[in-house]
């Protein structure tokens, strides 16, 4: 039942021209970060000494803050891909369908969850250009390539659960959207906050709850199992919300 829910709703995806726009443009706003980042760091390694060339990481320049500037276009563009889920089902009156037939909410979560981050791998696999650029001008190193297309991907995978939960309890696209938006943007200032705060035991209490402490720490490949289990906390707790969302139906 789950594989046909999410056929029926990736096909809906593939199948709407606005899944390309977001590809492409993802493509493009990424293809311009990257060869960016490689200008400076091909002119930042010009103007150093060359004894000194050793002191600029490539993964640290290049790798990691190209992976976390895609972390930030993820901001807008998972709400944009979430934010019609359960809202427009809900102006069109088709949840009906669902609730009729014997699948359960979660099954609907699962496979619209799905669906959405087979859009967001299909905008990734786009990336896979820029390692083979990398090593088709003598650079090698790819130490922390693993574990930075992990850390987005489980990011994408927390958005995507928040940007569902946001769908659920809205009719509006729209308005979906925001939330989304707003929860996300309140995940990284949390950690900020952390950042703020004088009192050791706050500030860890802050860094664990928000989002940015854990895809940092995976970003730069230090993949804990405090930070695994973080984010099936969340994408759970979210799942668990949206199941709670639908069954207002009920009330």
């Amino acid at each position: 039942m789950i594989w046909t829910l999410f056929k029926k709703e990736a096909q809906s995806y593939f199948s709407s021209p606005l899944a390309y726009v977001l590809i492409g443009l993802f493509s493009l706003i990424s293809g311009i970060m990257f060869f960016n980042l490689l200008v400076t760091y091909s002119d930042g390694i010009q103007a150093i000494p060359q004894n000194m060339t050793e002191t600029v990481s490539f993964v640290d320049e290049v790798v990691l803050r190209l992976f976390a500037n895609i972390n930030f276009l993820f901001l807008v563009f998972i709400p944009l891909i979430t934010m019609r889920l359960f809202s427009e089902e809900k102006r069109q009156d088709t949840l009906e369908i669902f609730w009729l037939s014997p699948v359960r909410d979660w099954q609907i979560i699962l496979a619209k969850g799905l669906a959405a981050l087979s859009l967001i791998l299909a905008m990734l696999l786009m990336t896979g250009l820029f390692p083979l650029i990398i090593w088709g001008i003598g650079i090698q190193d790819f130490s922390v390539l693993f574990s930075a297309y992990l850390s987005v991907i489980l990011n994408a995978c927390a958005y995507i659960s928040l940007g569902l939960f946001c769908s659920s309890i809205s009719g509006n696209q729209i308005i979906a959207a925001l939330l989304s938006i707003l929860g996300i943007m309140f995940l990284w200032m949390i950690t900020w906050g952390g950042n703020l705060n004088s009192n050791f035991i706050v500030a860890e209490i802050f860094h664990y709850l928000g989002i940015s402490s854990h895809f940092e720490r995976i970003l730069r490949g230090v993949i804990g199992t405090q930070d695994l289990i973080y984010y099936l906390s969340f994408i759970s707790i979210f799942g668990i919300l949206t199941v709670k969302s639908l069954d207002r139906r009920n009330w």
